[in-house]
């Protein structure tokens, strides 16, 4: 998988085209061509291979996000296997779902706590947290809106719910 882009998700779909190709040039292919018994190792190893990727759920899951596959290419290919991946893409929706909603909730706990602003400071001017939350993107940026408000230097839970909350984004 090297490259210069993501093609995890286009690894279980050129398993599955190459060994259809392979197959049908077997059956096309006469007893007596040179290429014919090389055909049938090269579909039974591809299936080896094919069914570790289809073990592997980073390859699954990039499969079943890709958008032009989706879940109707697990069920059209691997019938058997959609119920696995149903459940698969159920169980980590679910685990992201959580895990931004504790996003959420430590970044409204960071601003709930955030510090009154100095204006004599210039470090807090700049750090102030946003002052309306409806406004356009330009508005966002121009008011410093369009980043989480900084930590406090005196208040230490602060910091490190900032650094736990900004490091994701990295």
């Amino acid at each position: 998988m090297e490259g210069d882009g993501p093609t995890g998700a286009l690894v279980l779909a050129n398993y599955f085209q190459t060994i259809k190709d392979l197959k049908k040039k077997e059956a096309a292919g006469a007893r007596e061509n040179a290429f014919h018994p090389m055909y049938h190792k090269m579909i039974t190893k591809l299936e080896e291979y094919q069914e570790e990727a289809l073990g592997c759920e980073a390859l699954l899951m990039a499969t079943v996000l890709h958008p032009a596959f989706r879940l109707r290419f697990i069920a059209h290919c691997w019938p058997e296997k959609e119920k696995e991946a149903r459940s698969l893409l159920e169980k980590n929706f679910t685990k992201r779902e959580a895990l931004l909603k504790k996003n959420k909730d430590d970044i409204e706990e960071l601003e709930k706590d955030a510090p009154k602003v100095d204006n004599d400071n210039i470090f807090d001017l700049f750090n102030a947290p946003p002052n309306s939350a409806g406004s356009s993107e330009l508005e966002a940026y121009v008011k410093n809106m369009d980043r989480s408000t900084g930590p406090a230097a005196k208040d230490l839970k602060s910091v490190l719910i900032w650094w736990k909350v900004c490091s994701i984004y990295f």
